[in-house]
Formats: structure tokens, sequence, C-alpha cells
């Protein structure tokens, strides 16, 4: 009988052995595996879960077929008259099936390793999930965690995958596109290229990559002149690997929007905030991309700036919460995890303190918002929503569901159909209702729709909408 209450094996500091045991961690995959077979609320959620309850339950009915076949019981017949049976002897019947209840023990490393890399760590699970440390049970379950303890374990033996060490180097293959952009983006229509990509890096042909541009983020604001004369408040801006090189628009009008609004806006230096080190756990790579950042931000808090994130929600989080969780809770990385914001998150900051101006000269209509994972998994509140919300007659539809994408592993060979059946389950939800525009914090979200609806959807980011209903120019 395992012991859930036991969380002695409970281990995500990274600087303890304890962590790196593998004997340690199989002790606790069985517990919290055990403790999800029998509870079951994140059913629907990705396909991690139904993996695991799918393999548990085969071994289940694998025991009674051959409970069956060596006639020690009859074959299973669903009873309509348990209310008529003797007292007792319905606990009797049930009784005899707890023998081919499948158990976490029956499964084979195989299937544990599945429900581990169908993980993709969008962490919808932590709302959902009853058992969690942030509500107090003894059980403090944390799946998005064990499952990055266990990339790491896997890492460490293995090495990093080539795939993940391609995924990872965003800053480079940013900088290349920023040089050879046009080229590249029809490299990567031609099926011959992209056939030679998945046998190299591993990253699916079929996959829709989104274009780079050559005039980066970091490039048009070293040329932008700032109208801001007398601030009132100032900010960094965390314009992210995504933004810079791909999304150029949405970092332009969020610029557009603080400015608008007197807030002063820097763009010092910076690289990639390093979330995609942490899909493979490689945590010796996480720290070396990261602390750059460190040193760099927290510079800039102690002069009474605050960092704003221009790019997907991934990207605020990783400096909220992955900072402290795997670089040590440190002076530095406490100062950027309390000082950093998302750009909805930010804006609805302004408005709270009446410094948000809503002088819109357009409206919106109804909006399908597509709620982020990652901004969920901030438990910040849907800021997205509340922003756009502001602007006069706008009806905002929440969508939750996610899009399966998760930035590498949806780009991956190995799992784009998984990628792409979660997604059109999303799809579904954002085309049953009517509205005027679809809108998604998360670029690469939003990339993933667009792909999975063929083109019909194709969602902006709140702060697009607002820059637009201002009437303001981003370029």
């Amino acid at each position: 009988m395992i012991n859930h209450s036991d969380t002695s094996q409970t281990v995500y500091d990274i600087k303890n052995p304890l962590f790196w045991d593998k004997a340690s961690f199989d002790q606790e995959v069985e517990r919290v595996f055990d403790v999800c077979i029998g509870c079951r609320l994140c059913f629907n959620l990705c396909p991690s879960f139904p993996s695991l309850f799918d393999a548990v339950d085969a071994v289940g009915d694998a025991k009674r077929e051959a409970a069956e076949r060596d006639g020690r019981v009859g074959s299973q017949a669903k009873r309509l008259d348990y209310l008529d049976l003797p007292e007792g002897e319905h606990a009797s019947e049930a009784s005899i099936e707890v023998e081919f209840r499948g158990e976490i023990s029956d499964l084979s490393e195989a299937q544990v390793w599945e429900v581990v890399d169908l993980c993709y760590q969008c962490k919808l699970c932590d709302p959902v999930c009853p058992y969690t440390p942030d509500k107090d049970h003894e059980f403090k379950l944390d799946f998005p965690k064990l499952m990055t303890r266990a990339q790491a374990i896997r890492t460490q033996k293995r090495g990093v995958k080539t795939n993940d060490k391609f995924l990872a180097n965003t800053d480079f293959t940013g900088k290349l596109g920023s040089v050879f952009g046009p080229i590249l983006n029809a490299t990567n229509k031609i099926p011959l290229a992209r056939w030679m990509m998945e046998k190299t890096v591993g990253i699916s042909r079929k996959r829709i990559l989104p274009k780079f541009q050559i005039n980066t983020f970091e490039k048009w604001f070293k040329k932008h002149e700032s109208p801001v004369t007398a601030p009132v408040d100032k900010v960094v801006i965390f314009g992210t690997c995504f933004t810079n090189a791909h999304d150029v628009e949405v970092g332009k009008a969020a610029v557009a929007i603080l400015e608008h609004n007197n807030v002063e806006c820097i763009y010092p230096p910076q690289q990639c905030c390093g979330a995609p080190y942490l899909s493979p756990g490689d945590f010796k790579g996480f720290e070396k991309q990261a602390q750059p950042n460190v040193e760099a931000l927290s510079k800039w808090v102690d002069k009474g700036y605050k960092i704003v994130v221009t790019g997907p929600p991934t990207c605020s989080m990783t400096l909220k919460k992955d900072y402290p969780d795997y670089l040590g809770l440190n002076e530095k990385v406490q100062k950027i995890s309390e000082n950093t914001f998302d750009i909805s998150e930010y804006l609805v900051y302004l408005h709270k303190k009446e410094l948000l101006k809503t002088d819109f000269k357009h409206e919106i209509g109804t909006v399908n918002y597509h709620v982020s994972c990652h901004v969920k998994a901030q438990k910040m509140g849907f800021k997205g929503r509340d922003l756009l919300r502001l602007i006069p007659n706008t009806k905002v539809n929440l969508i939750h569901r996610c899009s399966g994408m998760d930035g590498g592993w949806g780009m991956k060979a190995e799992f784009f159909d998984a990628s792409m059946k979660v997604a059109e389950r999303c799809v579904n939800d954002l085309g049953e209702k009517e509205c005027d525009i679809v809108c998604s914090d998360c670029s690469m979200a939003s990339q993933q729709l667009k792909q999975a609806s063929d083109g019909k959807i194709a969602p902006s980011h709140p702060v697009i909408e607002i820059c637009k209903a201002y009437g303001l120019g981003n370029n």
C-alpha cells in the first residue's frame, strides 16, 4: 500500500543530491501517479494523463481477461440490480473486482516514460489539482516539477538531445534570421529542406515555422525616439527572443501603448529567458542562459524600473517562477521575480492606479479570448481579457483550452501529431462562438491555432488590438 502522505522523496531542489537519485525519483513517481489514478480530474487536460490512465486501466483489463481464461471468474456483466441484492452481496462482488485493478507497479518503464514525454509543461494540472502545496495539502503534489525532474535525471545520463539543443539556441537562430531572414523563410517552405531538417535536428517537416524578421525588435528600438518627457512610471522592456526575431509588431505595439500613457521604456542588452533549457531539464544550460539576464535586469530594478515582458507568457512565468526555483532565491533573483509583469498585467496595473488613458477612438466588437496556459499558471487572473474590456462596447468570450504547442514540444517530429490533436479541440471551441476577432496572449499559441485551423483563425495579441483602439501607429 503506497503512503500518499510520505513526501520524503518530494525533492525539487536541484542542489539536493536526492533530486538526482533514481531510486528516490522512482518512489516519488509511484506515489504521485497512484494519487493521480485515484483522482483523474486532469483526464482531459493534456496527452500525459490519458496515457497514464489508459495504461493502468489496460493492465487491469488484462488481469481480468487472464482470470476469465483461467476460469477463476466469469465474464463481467453490467449490473442493474444492485439495489435488489441482499445486504453485503454487492460489496462482495466489488471486492472481487479489486483484484483486477491496474497498479502503478504494473507499468513498464517505457509506459512511465511515455507519460513523462507527453507532458509539455502547460501546467494546467496545477490549478486543477486539489493536492498541491499552495493548497496546503499534505500530499504536496507538483506534477510539472516531477516531470522536469524526470527529464533532468534522464538528460544527466544520456546528454541533451540534438533537437533540444537546437530549440534552446533561440538567440543564435534569431541572429541568423536577422541577417538571412528572407533566405531562411524561403528555405523553410521547401519540402526537401524540411525533410533534411527533420532528419538532422528533429523539427517536424509538417510544422509551419514562424517567419524571421530582418528588422528585429532590438534594431527597431535602437532607432526609436521616445516622446515621453514626464514619465508616470519607468519600465525595462524584456522583449523575449520570439518577439525580437518573429513577432516584432507586438513589441512595437507595447511600446506605443506604454509611451502613449507616459511610461518611460528602455531596452537594455538581454537574451532568451532560458525556458527552452528547462524542457529537457538542462539546468546548467538554463543557468548559463539566465544569469546574464539576472545581472542586467536586477540593476535596473535597483534604479526603480519594473520589468515588462512583451512576448509569450512562458517568458514572464520563467522570470517570476523558474528563476527562483532553479537559480536559487537570492536577492537579485527575488527582485526580478517580484518586479516582473506580463505586458497585459502591467497595463491593468496602471489602470488600477488610474494612470492608464481610456481615450479609445475605435471599437473592436466581440472577442474570443484564448486563455493561455501560462497565464493561468501565473495565477494572476485574465489580464488580457480585463484589458480588452476597457475598450467601449467590447464583449469578451473566454476560451479555456490549451493550444498544445508549448514551443519546442510542438515543434518536434515525434510530438507534432499529438500537438495538433490538442490544437483541434481548441480550434473547435474557438469556432463555437461568433466573434469579430480572436486574441491570445501567447504568440506561439497563435501560430499553432493558425496552422490547426488552416489559416481560418489567426489570433492577435491583446496589445495589438489596444493599439488599434487607441488609434496609434506603432511603426
